[in-house]
């Protein structure tokens, strides 16, 4: 039973792992160009949403990804224009995209999808067929049962570990963060990089939303997101910026979010709400305890200015936020 009870676990760990890496991935781009992105929350609300009204308006679920996506990319560039182009505090535009986020997915599902007194069949992923390999005993269940989207998470994972870390777009993404000045004067158009990186990490986040409606569900709740987006920021920072880490930070608290499920079973006198607050309460500890020691990007949240007092100007920008 124990060892029943393992597989399991591991299992429901890579699918709640799912829409958090997404997010997750997303914003390790995002802040590696330099911008702070604390609004995924919203945009995963909006992921979701779409992902429903598209899947059932075009009767695939590809249909509602693909709308969800656009629409996040839509959000991410939002954010940039106010934080890159405008040079408007990142954070206080972040909360702007929250509660944005939170009013557009909860009116728009009840003035469409909501409206209805009836259920309304909404097309989802099927888990991909593997043939024998999923009725393997131990491994078949934990790697050979999941839905395509999956698959696509870890795999987006190592490839941005490698583009990061390994190819001219990578080093061209990590000075925007670090030393945007210097790759100005390399010939890398930062803020065009930074507006475009906040896009990717929008599109991601609502990728992210939309695993949660057409993937692991079969609908759309209001606030359904409950709280993930701020869980991929603290990843980001836990994994220390690196795809690779993030995605580790990820399965962890994924694996916190199996096992409160479960202990929930397993305690039935014990008030739900202390176990639903497990991942919540290990992603502050994570933060208290890893936030001292890793090293953001060094010019996050710095506005780039271009110009021959740039420099100057963007530290004084910093001390005023500070």
């Amino acid at each position: 039973m124990d060892w029943i009870f393992l597989i399991g676990l591991l299992a429901s760990a890579v699918r709640f792992t799912t829409p958090v890496l997404y997010a997750a991935l997303g914003e390790t781009v995002t802040q590696r160009a330099g911008v702070l992105n604390v609004g995924i929350e919203g945009i995963m609300l909006v992921g979701a949403f779409l992902a429903v009204l598209g899947a059932v308006a075009t009767g695939s679920p590809w249909g509602g990804l693909f709308i969800a996506i656009g629409a996040g990319a839509i959000l991410g560039a939002l954010h940039a224009f106010f934080c890159v182009i405008l040079k408007v505090d990142q954070i206080v535009s972040g909360i702007g995209l929250i509660v944005l986020g939170l009013g557009l997915s909860g009116f728009g599902y009840r003035v469409t999808i909501g409206s209805s007194s009836q259920l309304t069949a909404v097309p989802t992923f099927e888990r991909v067929d593997f043939g024998p390999l999923t009725g393997v005993p131990g491994l078949g269940p934990i790697v050979f049962d999941h839905h395509l989207l999956v698959y696509m998470a870890l795999g987006l994972a190592l490839a941005l570990g490698w583009a990061l870390k390994r190819s001219g777009l990578g080093l061209s993404i990590r000075a925007a963060g670090e030393a945007p000045e210097a790759a100005d004067a390399a010939g890398v158009e930062v803020n065009r990089l930074r507006f475009l990186c906040t896009m990717f990490g929008g599109a991601l986040a609502a990728m992210g939303g939309a695993y949660l409606s057409i993937a692991a569900l079969s609908g759309f709740v209001e606030n359904m997101v409950a709280g993930r987006g701020f869980i991929a920021i603290a990843c980001v920072v836990f994994g220390r910026w690196n795809p690779l880490g993030v995605m580790a930070a990820v399965f962890f608290f994924g694996l916190a979010e199996a096992l409160q499920i479960r202990l929930q079973t397993a305690a039935p006198d014990i008030p739900y709400q202390f176990f639903v607050m497990i991942p919540y309460a290990l992603a502050i500890l994570a933060l208290v305890l890893v936030a001292g020691r890793a090293k953001a990007p060094s010019a996050l949240r710095i506005p780039f200015i271009t110009g021959r007092h740039a420099r100057s100007r963007a530290h004084r920008h910093k001390e005023d936020t500070l």
